[in-house]
């Protein structure tokens, strides 16, 4: 190819050209496999160790500790904004939103259509041109989970330092920017990031997002949102239960 294009959109972006390179390659024949690799059963070996391995170099790159799972999922991070309150609301337990634009803001009107929320602390008085400090956040008594937006791309804010929630556990939807700096995942009991923004590496193409648990907080899963889309399903059977995203888990 003599000409690349640089596509810098917001969301998905470009691949690595050997990363193109080798899926054409492979596309047909995966290693030696003689045949695609999306032909193959997602519960074939051949496939559990390319999902194994894709986890593991999760792990390394963003220094995940052993206490924590990494699932891979079907559909777009805004999925989890369902997803979330789904398997972690419960009466008496609002989830506390920390709004900082529009992200945060598609992600708390979905959670009020499942149970009880929160606003724990909001930049909307100044336009959402800035992050909240730690001492104007206020969770609720009983709280289920603290959820904030690490990079609000629309209004153009980031968080620099996270807020200790303590005992609660805080909630990232880090789309934009996980794995474009160092995180102390050990401060949060859960993250997720569409696969396709995954910052500058760009991980895989749309219609896959990752995320990771704490096994504390997954345990805290309630039993009413439907098998598909428990965390615990997730976690032990949905690899036998449903196909997984075999192209954009390789990719």
């Amino acid at each position: 190819m003599t000409q690349r294009a640089y596509n810098f959109n917001a969301g998905p972006a470009a691949l690595p050209l050997d990363v193109l390179k080798q899926a054409q390659e492979q596309f047909v024949d995966f290693n030696g496999a003689g045949m695609s690799i999306m032909e193959m059963s997602h519960r074939s070996a051949q496939y559990e160790q390319v999902h194994e391995e894709t986890a593991s170099l999760m792990r390394e790159l963003f220094g995940i500790p052993d206490n924590y799972h990494v699932l891979f999922l079907q559909g777009g991070a805004s999925t989890q904004f369902a997803m979330l309150p789904m398997n972690l609301l419960r009466p008496g337990r609002p989830g506390a939103y920390i709004m900082t634009g529009s992200w945060a803001d598609k992600a708390l009107k979905e959670a009020k259509l499942i149970g009880e929320t929160a606003i724990a602390a909001s930049t909307e008085g100044d336009r959402f041109t800035r992050m909240p400090d730690s001492s104007e956040i206020r969770i609720p008594e009983h709280a289920a989970y603290v959820h904030l937006t690490s990079n609000e791309t629309i209004e153009g804010t980031q968080y620099a330092v996270y807020p200790d929630t303590g005992s609660v556990p805080l909630v990232a939807d880090m789309s934009s920017d996980i794995l474009s700096r160092p995180v102390d995942v050990s401060q949060f009991g859960v993250i997720y990031a569409g696969a396709q923004k995954i910052s500058a590496l760009r991980a895989s193409p749309s219609s896959l997002f990752a995320t990771i648990w704490r096994r504390r907080a997954q345990k805290a899963c309630r039993r009413c949102c439907g098998t598909a889309r428990m965390r615990k399903t997730a976690r032990s059977t949905i690899r036998r239960r449903r196909s997984r995203s075999i192209w954009s888990i390789w990719c």
